[in-house]
């Protein structure tokens, strides 16, 4: 294990490969999954939840510092891997908070799974569809293009968005591959088809769930809330976080985290 900036990482063995883990805190452990843009080190969501948690942060498959997985081809085996790394890590049971395509992942594991988390802030989670409001698709701008639909501020995204200087040219090479897997990854979830028939399942979804937005989401339009609302047996949809965009976490993290605590009692 090391430790950099409060931060301590750490590598846990699963059946399917090494995991890296960010935990950072101490307290009530909290399990925080990742939005499409991966985990954003220095992210100042993660440094206020550890302030009154053990915040534990994997880095799914293909996201970061854990490197892709060529056996994960549906969702079916994405549930399966986060149930792995759900045990491994020490999350089962506890309070998660979840973004975007980790949040989908987080309900899908509920489903066969319902005490794989005790309660949920679920951030702007993807799986549903309606075409009536499909939202912009993410994979049909180009790549260049796409994190201004994530956030409001690049900044931000870190090296997700942009090139920090003093790299050398094989450090930026190798940038732009961990860029381009971490996108491939993303899009492999909700890319061509976002709906999988998440809507047939939430029903089995017995832990409560919060659902966060921020009002700018274009990618996931706030709508949402209420679609996953009426198919969750305990779900609760909040007013959108105002200057936020679809991974409001990055956007307003002190909003987020007055969540989660409000959530936890923490």
């Amino acid at each position: 294990m090391s430790t950099v900036d409060g931060v301590r990482r750490r590598e846990v063995s699963t059946g399917r490969g090494p995991v890296t883990v960010f935990e950072m805190g101490e307290g009530p452990v909290l399990g925080c999954l990742h939005g499409m843009a991966g985990f954003v080190e220095g992210s100042a969501l993660l440094h206020d939840l550890a302030t009154t948690h053990r915040v534990i942060a994997p880095c799914l498959p293909g996201f970061g510092h854990t490197p892709p997985d060529p056996t994960l081809r549906t969702v079916h085996d994405w549930v399966v891997a986060l149930s792995e790394i759900a045990d491994a890590t020490g999350i089962v049971g506890a309070p998660w908070l979840a973004s975007s395509t980790s949040a989908m992942l987080a309900l899908e594991l509920a489903v066969v799974r319902p005490e794989a988390f005790s309660s949920l802030v679920a951030v702007a989670p993807t799986g549903l569809w309606d075409p009536a409001d499909p939202g912009v698709d993410l994979y049909a701008v180009p790549s260049r293009d796409q994190a201004a639909l994530l956030v409001n501020d690049l900044d931000l995204l870190g090296a997700f968005a942009a090139d920090p200087e003093g790299l050398d040219g094989d450090e930026l090479i190798e940038l732009g591959v961990g860029r381009y897997v971490c996108r491939r990854t993303a899009a492999s979830l909700v890319w061509p088809l976002p709906d999988h028939g998440l809507a047939d399942r939430l029903r089995r979804v017995t832990a409560p769930v919060t659902l966060v937005w921020g009002a700018d989401d274009v990618v996931v339009p706030p709508g949402y809330a209420g679609r996953f609302a009426d198919l969750l047996p305990a779900g609760v949809v909040l007013s959108p976080i105002a200057g936020a965009a679809h991974l409001a976490e990055l956007d307003a993290p002190g909003a987020v985290s007055d969540i989660v605590r409000t959530c936890t009692g923490n």
